[in-house]
């Protein structure tokens, strides 16, 4: 069956646990590692005898899958018949003509438990129920591959059994030693737990999904088998973790396996190695997976009632929008790592298929929505490292950073960086300023207290100050589109120093002093206006005749009801870009026909227009449903075709959230 979207969430802890099925059907491919690199899991259920794949491949051998055997025999497969995605959960349901088997994956990211979200454990649950009206010997069969374990198939894994659960461990030599984009973790241990029947560990050669003497280790009992305490080149013989369920002449059967990433250490944070936050408490690993298996069903309850809690929200904007919503949440906090440092939280988002930084300024400003609606904290959080970073005396400029490191290594920035130094023409001056003091002003307006503003007020002060003395007309420098190139006079950048300036005018409201910065964005704003202006639309930048943009940096006076820009300038840009929408969305400018998702989702706060806001959200989907591109929800393509221009599974996408978001 064909699916409206290119690839499907199946893990989605953080950028190191996080697994996607690329294809229309589960069992079409192996899933795969955000990054493409395969992560297979297998998934067999036998009726009667009669074995049939329902995820995956047989083989977890990324060369083998790579090549047809077509004298070797394959099993069967039992038809998808349907696949419902939504915030928290992926549904499938397979059928024959004895069975329906649906499958559910899902992770409890629940931004208003940050325990909960912070575990990095996910689940795969089965519901199995005869619709012949008869009872049925039913076996099912579910592995993942020690590839999980590692960033290359040539690396090494220990194989052992822990109280209530088998694990493959790449140990703890390369920990927090290297940094990067297209990478996987190469340290700790990926473990797989179940209540249910038998776990294991076996050769990829040696599977057999369905003799009822398939050995195993029973729930709780260790037991001894050739590869257990083993340490072997995962490429060798492609060792498998596997749980193996026996329920004999039954018209219903169910049962649940959880998967689960014991990274010892998460990222480096300032020469400290730190640990995920749900470990904040002194709760050990063991301990905690214990807890995830046996609190199975709580846990579920809680994603079910936030799932319903927040589709309901999105279908008041309509059902295509929470499509697409649907199939950003669990990638918007799974490229994200929550940890505890001690002191404080900190939320390090990683650019992914981008370049790696970590705790990048103008990624979490687009991605902010998503956490200001259900959790401020995670927002501060965000901000945290880039704080810590100018605390520690690791910045010199008078102007906001761009990032606080290279995923996991959050050292400094490294962003323009070069023979140690950092090169100031690579920097972006007025857009990191200026998402700064936005996404600080957009805390304290969510939580109408201004107490994070007031404990950074002199750097938030001077950012301000930068912008008033040079954000009006932005030199030649980059923006957050750093893509596109530098830009001098840029009128969106403008657009986004002159609302940094109003909201730190609204902040010194909230704080009870004085305000003359309000002011100097109206007048700036009034001079914006008359500068840009060109027959029936704003410029692309001030100097540049024929040309146009996407201001969506202007969300904010809407948002904050600031009323800085005239009515009339969100209602001309609006009319204009109706003119310009394509096929697959609206361009981000003049210059190309290639498009960012969040800046067009920004654009429809503009103006109350259902229409606009119905054509954007249609073509978004259109993209999703006709990419050849079968990779995480990728925010940067083309208008015309759908095809990729770069970047995938980025945080980003929780700025789709946008329309849900009041103050």
């Amino acid at each position: 069956m064909k699916s409206i979207y290119p690839a499907i969430p199946l893990i989605t802890c953080n950028p190191q646990f996080s697994i996607w099925s690329m294809c229309d059907n589960l069992y079409d491919d192996v899933p795969r590692h955000w990054t493409g690199m395969q992560h297979p899991l297998t998934g067999c259920v036998t009726v009667d005898g009669v074995e049939k794949i329902f995820m995956g491949k047989k083989r977890h051998n990324p060369y083998f899958n790579q090549i047809s055997f077509s004298h070797m025999p394959t099993p069967q497969i039992i038809n998808q018949v349907d696949l419902k995605v939504t915030p928290l959960k992926t549904i499938y349901t397979f059928r024959d003509d004895k069975i329906e088997l649906e499958v559910t994956f899902f992770t409890p990211l629940l931004l208003d438990d940050l325990m909960l979200l912070s575990r990095p454990v996910s689940y795969l649950s089965y519901k199995i129920k005869a619709i012949d009206n008869k009872n049925h010997d039913i076996k099912v069969y579910i592995d993942a591959s020690a590839l999980l374990a590692v960033n290359m198939p040539d690396e090494m894994v220990t194989l052992g059994y822990e109280d209530n659960f088998v694990y493959a461990s790449s140990g703890e030599d390369d920990m927090l030693k290297d940094a990067g984009d297209n990478k996987r973790i190469s340290w700790g241990r990926f473990c797989l737990a179940s209540p249910y029947g038998k776990l294991g560990i076996t050769k990829e050669g040696e599977k057999n999904f369905g003799i009822k003497s398939f050995d195993g280790i029973a729930p709780l009992k260790p037991i001894i088998n050739d590869l257990i305490g083993q340490t072997v080149k995962v490429s060798d013989v492609f060792p498998v973790l596997y749980n193996f369920s026996e329920y004999e002449k039954t018209s219903l059967a169910e049962g649940f396996v959880a998967f689960a990433y014991d990274d010892i250490y998460s990222v480096e944070y300032f020469g400290k190695k730190v640990k995920g936050y749900w470990t904040k408490d002194g709760d050990s690993f063991k301990n905690m997976f214990k807890n995830a298996v046996e609190n199975y069903e709580s846990i579920l309850k809680k994603v079910n009632e936030f799932d319903q809690r927040l589709l309901d929200e999105a279908n008041k904007v309509s059902p295509d929008y929470a499509k697409i919503i649907s199939i950003a949440y669990r990638q918007a906090i799974a490229a994200h790592t929550l940890c505890y440092d001690g002191n404080e939280g900190i939320f390090i988002s990683k650019e992914c298929f981008s370049n790696g930084c970590a705790a990048t300024v103008d990624v979490t400003y687009p991605s902010i929505p998503l956490f200001l609606i259900y959790n401020p904290d995670l927002a501060e959080f965000m901000l945290n490292p880039i704080f810590k970073l100018i605390e520690n005396g690791k910045w010199p400029f008078d102007f906001a950073p761009h990032d606080a490191g290279c995923y996991p290594i959050v050292n400094g920035q490294v962003y323009g960086l070069k023979d140690g130094e950092l090169l100031l023409d690579m920097q972006m001056p007025i857009e990191e300023c200026g998402n700064m003091i936005l996404c600080v002003a957009s805390i304290c307006k969510k939580r109408k207290n201004p107490s994070l503003a007031q404990k950074h007020f002199d750097l938030i002060k001077q950012w301000a100050d930068y912008l008033v003395k040079y954000g009006f007309d932005p030199e030649n420098q980059l923006c957050t589109d750093d893509f596109a190139g530098h830009l001098a006079h840029n009128s969106n950048l403008s657009v986004k120093a002159i609302m940094g300036i109003g909201a730190f005018g609204m902040l010194l409201k909230m704080m009870g002093k004085e305000d003359s910065y309000t002011q100097i964005a109206k007048e700036y704003a009034k001079k914006w206006k008359e500068i840009t202006f060109e027959k029936d639309h704003y410029r692309l930048s001030f100097d540049k005749e024929d040309s146009w943009s996407i201001k969506y940096n202007l969300v904010w006076d809407k948002l904050f009801n600031l009323d800085i820009f005239d009515k009339d300038v969100f209602e001309t840009e609006i009319k204009y870009y109706k003119t310009k929408i394509e096929k697959y969305g609206l361009p981000l400018d003049c210059r190309r026909l290639y498009t960012k998702s969040d800046w067009q989702m920004w654009s429809t706060i503009l103006c109350d227009d259902k229409e606009y806001t119905d054509k954007i959200v249609s073509a978004m989907l259109n993209m999703l449903s006709d990419t050849n591109d079968k990779v995480p929800f990728c925010d940067w393509y083309y208008t015309n075709n759908a095809a990729k221009s770069s970047f995938q599974n980025r945080s980003v996408q929780g700025g789709l959230f946008i329309n849900m978001l009041k103050f």
